[in-house]
């Protein structure tokens, strides 16, 4: 068992509202350490220590995002191998924004573990699944350092694809060497 404390630790645990049955995964990998905290809604520890391999430790989780117990069943079966995608996956639930506004942002973090850079401007593929057609939509990275799709193209990708707010999906981000596009977005549904 691990012990963890310190200054601010009993405000952290308040503040993200953890009750046990959570993994928090913490990255000292680059300059500045990271942590992520995916709720599983699990209450007991089945004690395996088969975490070496587990690919939810490099995920990135929107802050007081809760999945279900199916829906972590279904990421184990839709994260693809590590060496399949650059930078970390993000698991996130579809917004209003995102689906009735056609306004999608990746968070900073992604972008910079994907080596996209500040002020970059480009065109990513997009698709649902890793088979799925493709979208071509532009993307730039804002001044807060996140990407940010266009709304054309991310409304684009919407149209056919029955995606509806509340949806958690997995965002992954692949090299390509389709001409004219810096990365493949593919977008899975959890």
């Amino acid at each position: 068992m691990t012990r963890v404390g310190g200054d601010g630790w009993v405000c952290f645990i308040t503040h993200m509202r953890i009750t046990g049955g959570e993994l928090i995964s913490f990255s000292f990998k680059t300059e500045r350490p990271k942590m992520a905290v995916i709720y599983v809604n699990k209450a007991e520890d089945d004690g395996d220590d088969e975490d070496d391999d587990d690919p939810l430790v490099e995920a990135i989780v929107a802050q007081r995002m809760r999945l279900s117990e199916e829906e972590v069943c279904s990421l184990w079966d839709i994260i693809p191998p590590r060496a399949d995608f650059i930078g970390v996956s993000f698991v996130t639930r579809l917004t209003s924004t995102m689906v009735d506004r056609h306004n999608m942002k990746l968070p900073k973090s992604l972008s910079e573990s994907c080596g996209i850079k500040p002020d970059e401007e480009g065109s990513a593929g997009i698709r649902l699944t890793a088979r799925g057609s493709v979208t071509t939509c532009a993307y730039g990275v804002d001044t807060d350092g996140r990407t940010h799709f266009n709304t054309v193209g991310w409304k684009s990708f919407l149209v056919s694809k029955n995606l509806h707010v509340g949806q958690a999906i997995l965002i992954t981000i692949r090299n390509t060497h389709r001409p004219g596009l810096r990365m493949m977005v593919v977008i899975d549904i959890i």
